[in-house]
């Protein structure tokens, strides 16, 4: 794992190549249009890694760590189906249990039996707990819904900013409270 200061330093490529890493995507050289097309084939089908109910619990979590606001939440983007697709299909079986491990915990706590509001702080009071103390199976929960949001299409192009080819360069761009930061 990482040591305080490494994690201080990395960017965000970084963190997406280590999410990459830690479920074993190394299959193509475009791992973006691997994730993409694998969330693609699964989004209609039942979940085929976690049961039912651990996937209701999945996608709630989700939704609440990328909350649907202006821009599409995790749900829209097809995370937790994606999530389900890289456990079933790359991920090593060390971090199949630890994320089942993980869901598994919102599950026990009885997530779904509660009010919106009621699940809304069980995550932030979890978040808290397991990132103070660093839990690695959080972190790389975490760290994978985070990073299949931003390789999804409503990531890149709706909460960032994306050009397929880019325009002239700009020595000096406004920034305004509307200006998103660049997807690639």
């Amino acid at each position: 794992m990482f040591s305080s200061d490494e994690l201080m330093a990395l960017d965000r490529r970084s963190l997406i190549r280590n999410a990459m890493l830690l479920v074993g995507a190394g299959m193509t050289a475009n791992p973006a249009a691997a994730v993409a097309k694998t969330a693609a084939k699964s989004a209609a089908k039942t979940p085929r890694f976690f049961t039912p109910a651990q996937a209701a619990v999945l996608a709630e979590v989700a939704e609440i760590i990328i909350p649907r606001t202006d821009t599409p939440g995790a749900k829209d983007a097809g995370v937790p189906a994606a999530f389900d697709a890289m456990m079933r299909d790359w991920a090593s079986t060390q971090h199949q249990v630890q994320f089942r491990s993980v869901v598994d915990e919102f599950v026990a706590a009885g997530i779904m039996k509660m009010k919106p509001a009621d699940r809304v702080a069980l995550v932030a009071r979890t978040d808290a707990e397991k990132m103070a103390a660093w839990d690695p199976a959080y972190v790389g929960f975490k760290q994978l819904v985070m990073t299949l949001y931003y390789l999804s299409d409503a990531g890149a192009t709706k909460e960032l900013r994306y050009e397929l080819v880019p325009g002239s360069w700009d020595a000096w761009v406004p920034v305004t409270p509307n200006t998103r930061a660049w997807a690639a």
